[in-house]
């Protein structure tokens, strides 16, 4: 359902006052139309939203409508109904006057859709998307307002304008701190009273990302031509916030590692190739994750030579055995 058309005419008193005024519309084109919804106010501002206006009568898809000859001036707008009973927003205010009365002073009405605003912001992130406050008048007579905001984080463009309008607010979060800001949009006219609409930023701390942690921070093995040593481990844990995904690589021929990737904290145990020719070799796992500053753990293999087998020495020679029970004396 659209909005309902402006109301294109308004008849004055006939001659006979009998007949009456009587308000004619374009009609609306919508499929779906079952009729029409005629308001009524005494006084202004004149809306659905002023709480001044009272219905007059609900009609079929007729296009027009007596109103009498009422004593004092009248306002009217209408709205359109379909067959689900939704109504559309309002046409244009139409204004009855009595003959011989005075015209009323019609002064305009600041209108301000919507009636507050609000905004989200990460520490670090981009600035919020801007935002739409439309201006109405309301009222009658040329609605010439300006608009201004009341915090340095806050802007508004334009600053003024005639008529219906719209401003566009646009937040700047910058460097302020996680907590909750409150600003107003202040939109005033020569004639017609102030409108205030608050506006609230909330910033949000930044999330603390992942950082990888290990344990050792080097390793090393040493082994003789041929054999390899001992498995080793290394493990890996979150020392930040979120979730760590990481991925590890080696970049040593002699290296294997029993996993290359995983979530959170894990082990990974890291075997070393035993090589035949005697020497050191140096070589690195560099641990990575998405948004993290990678880390490397040095690696040492050092292959020494084989120890000679123990020498035994020879046995040592004895004296042979003295016969037993004989012994000599001299004799003088």
């Amino acid at each position: 359902m659209n909005w309902a058309q402006t109301i294109t005419a308004v008849l004055v008193l006939s001659s006979t006052p009998a007949w009456g005024a009587t308000l004619n519309w374009t009609a609306n084109s919508e499929s779906d139309l079952s009729g029409y919804r005629v308001y009524q106010c005494s006084r202004l501002p004149c809306t659905p939203q002023s709480g001044n206006a009272s219905t007059l009568a609900t009609l079929g898809t007729a296009t027009s409508f007596n109103i009498g000859t009422p004593t004092v001036t009248q306002y009217y707008f209408i709205t359109a109904i379909d067959f689900s009973s939704n109504e559309s927003g309002p046409s244009s205010m139409a204004t009855y006057t009595p003959a011989g009365t005075p015209p009323p002073v019609v002064l305009p009405v600041i209108g301000m859709s919507p009636t507050s605003l609000s905004f989200t912001a990460t520490q670090g992130n981009a600035n919020p998307a801007t935002q739409t406050l439309t201006i109405s008048n309301q009222g009658g007579g040329t609605l010439t307002w300006s608009a201004a905001e009341s915090a340095a984080w806050l802007a508004v463009s334009p600053p003024s304008g005639t008529g219906n309008g719209a401003v566009t607010l646009t937040v700047t979060s910058g460097s302020l701190a996680a907590g909750t800001y409150n600003s107003t949009v202040t939109v005033q006219a020569s004639g017609a009273s102030s409108v205030s609409v608050p506006v609230t930023l909330t910033v949000a701390t930044a999330p603390v990302p992942p950082a990888i942690g290990m344990s050792p921070t080097s390793l090393s093995f040493t082994a003789t031509p041929g054999v390899s040593p001992a498995p080793r481990t290394l493990s890996i844990s979150n020392t930040g916030g979120g979730t760590l995904a990481w991925s590890a690589s080696d970049n040593a021929p002699w290296l294997t590692l029993n996993r290359v990737s995983g979530t959170g904290n894990s082990v990974v145990t890291v075997t070393a190739v035993g090589n035949s020719t005697v020497g050191t070799y140096s070589g690195s796992i560099t641990l990575s994750a998405v948004g993290v500053p990678s880390v490397t753990v040095p690696v040492t293999l050092t292959i020494t030579a084989a120890a000679p087998p123990p020498v035994v020495p020879p046995p040592t020679p004895t004296a042979p055995p003295t016969p037993g029970g004989l012994h000599i004396s001299a004799v003088n």
